[in-house]
């Protein structure tokens, strides 16, 4: 007697609008892995949903290639926060599966896959080894073997799901952090969460801002502390993952990618700079914000929010405004730097080449290491009149983007030799991008100069409310939400679409994909 078949829509790890369906020998439940082929490929696919028939003729539907016992299956929550991504920010599902499990972490799963299936059989001719006679010492040394096996295995093995975990009521509204110690209010609020036997995720928008954060949170929580980004190893990032699915308390410290962790027991999401435009993904979809998602994540997990800035994001202000967030005891004064006015300099002949005069006394006067970011500048060129002006001084030359990487190393002194390359000019955010760039530069040296055409972009002489008020004249977001169309590749921007915030947004975002022409897609929210 044939044994029946189980009907089941697979998620694969590729753009598709439908979502493929397969037969099984046996009953799976949604998050199970399995092994299944598509277009002559095979792929590690995740069961979707169980279909109580088929959606296709019976002969048609294809069996699966093997159901994957030894990896770990996704969590409800993980299928949820994949809903939410794909229809928010107008992508395929199958594109969240594979930012969530890039092909990266699928090789380290089947690798510590194997490597358990390899000790298990070891242990399994240990155990014969032992059913057999013996002398004494020969079976004291074989049982420390297959105990250390064990051990090995039980190590290994993924974790239970926890589903039986009891569900938290769900907390406050986000909590909008602004004071100068505000950093120091993260380490009661993660030592309440563990204490609970909770897990904490602390996002950050850059590694170095990771790095800086790892000294602080170390302290305190030892080896309950996990780092997840793109400069830890396989190894260290399965790790983590595999801390999370046993339940066990933990606080990952992490960039937008520590989203996709496979959290059992989340009670609290710090996002650190939660103004920070390195919080959007850009390339490739979901191009989602992180900020955003880590608030959605919470809601899916019933975990508290805490939002950390200087010079919060306006869609957080706004938020605050509505009531929708809670600020926090004490707004401290948006961290300054010394802005030098490059017309105004060139007018009184206080230029040398790129630099003030200013700058140039600064940097030769700084007690330590000098970075200096470069913006429309070429780096020989630069590099060449640094070596000229600075003759045997630490100078160390980056862009924006290698500061967020790897932060500025213990600089006296930053100085910025034209800021406004760091800001569309074109942008209906630009005065409140360069208010949040100023915030960051702070975070990195103890004196911070900025050289630019328009100071008083720079200076913070517009006042939050202002540029709210300007944003809700005019019809911008945060009050609209923004979706463009762009080409595939270049990026280029071929329409600009501002929807209402209101009940009709996720239909009106829908209906953009129907209009979509080829070679294009919609970026949701987009910050350049």
């Amino acid at each position: 007697m044939t044994a029946a078949r189980t009907y089941i829509q697979v998620l694969l790890p590729v753009k598709l609008r439908w979502i493929p369906t397969y037969a099984a020998p046996v009953p799976l439940e949604p998050g199970r892995r399995v092994c299944v082929e598509l277009g002559g490929r095979r792929y590690d696919g995740v069961v979707w949903r169980v279909l109580d028939r088929p959606d296709l003729p019976p002969e048609r539907i294809q069996d699966i290639v093997a159901v994957q016992d030894t990896l770990p299956a996704v969590s409800p929550e993980e299928l949820r926060f994949w809903v939410f991504l794909s229809e928010y920010y107008l992508c395929t599902l199958g594109e969240v599966y594979k930012a969530a499990y890039p092909l990266l972490k699928l090789r380290s799963e089947q690798t510590a896959a194997d490597n358990l299936a390899r000790l298990q059989e070891r242990l399994r001719k240990k155990e014969q080894q032992l059913a057999g006679r013996h002398g004494e010492r020969v079976m004291q040394r074989l049982g420390a073997e297959r105990d250390a096996l064990r051990g090995q295995i039980e190590a290994l093995a993924a974790p239970g799901s926890q589903r039986d975990t009891p569900r938290r009521p769900v907390p406050g509204k986000p909590l909008v952090l602004t004071s100068s110690d505000r950093r120091e209010a993260f380490l009661p609020a993660l030592q309440e969460a563990v204490d609970a036997g909770c897990q904490a995720l602390v996002l950050t928008p850059e590694i170095a801002f990771c790095d800086s954060l790892e000294a602080l949170l170390a302290a305190e929580f030892g080896p309950r502390l996990h780092v997840f980004h793109s400069g830890k190893t396989p190894v260290q990032r399965r790790a983590a993952a595999e801390v999370l699915r046993s339940g066990a308390p933990a606080v990952i410290l992490g960039t937008r990618s520590a989203l996709f962790l496979p959290f059992r027991r989340l009670g609290l999401i710090i996002v650190d700079e939660e103004q920070d435009p390195a919080y959007k993904q850009t390339e490739p979809a979901p191009r989602y914000h992180g900020r955003d998602a880590a608030v959605a994540l919470a809601g899916i997990h019933g975990a508290r929010v805490l939002l950390a800035s200087a010079v919060p994001s306006l869609e957080t202000l706004l938020n605050v405004r509505l009531g929708k967030y809670r600020l926090g005891r004490e707004t401290s004064p948006a961290p300054s730097a010394e802005v030098i006015d490059l017309p105004a300099e060139r007018r009184k002949k206080g230029l040398v080449g790129t630099f003030s005069r200013r700058l140039i006394e600064a940097v030769r006067a700084a007690e330590g290491p000098v970075v200096l970011l470069r913006g429309w500048e070429k780096p020989e060129p630069l590099a060449e009149e640094v070596r000229d002006l600075f003759p045997g001084q630490d100078i160390r030359i980056k862009t924006w983007n290698a500061l967020g990487r790897e932060g500025a190393q213990g600089a006296a002194l930053l100085g910025v030799l034209q800021a406004d390359a760091l800001v569309s000019r074109d942008d209906f955010r630009a005065d409140e991008r360069a208010a949040q760039i100023v915030s960051t530069l702070c975070q990195f040296a103890p004196r911070v100069m900025i050289q630019t055409a328009v100071p008083a972009r720079f200076n913070a002489s517009r006042s939050a409310d202002e540029l709210l008020d300007e944003r809700q004249q005019f019809g911008f977001p945060p009050y609209t939400r923004l979706v463009e169309i762009r080409r595939q590749g270049s990026g280029e921007v071929l329409q600009r679409h501002f929807l209402p915030r209101d009940r009709s947004l996720a239909g009106r975002k829908a209906a953009l994909l129907d209009t979509l022409a080829p070679g294009t897609y919609p970026d949701v929210d987009p910050l350049a």
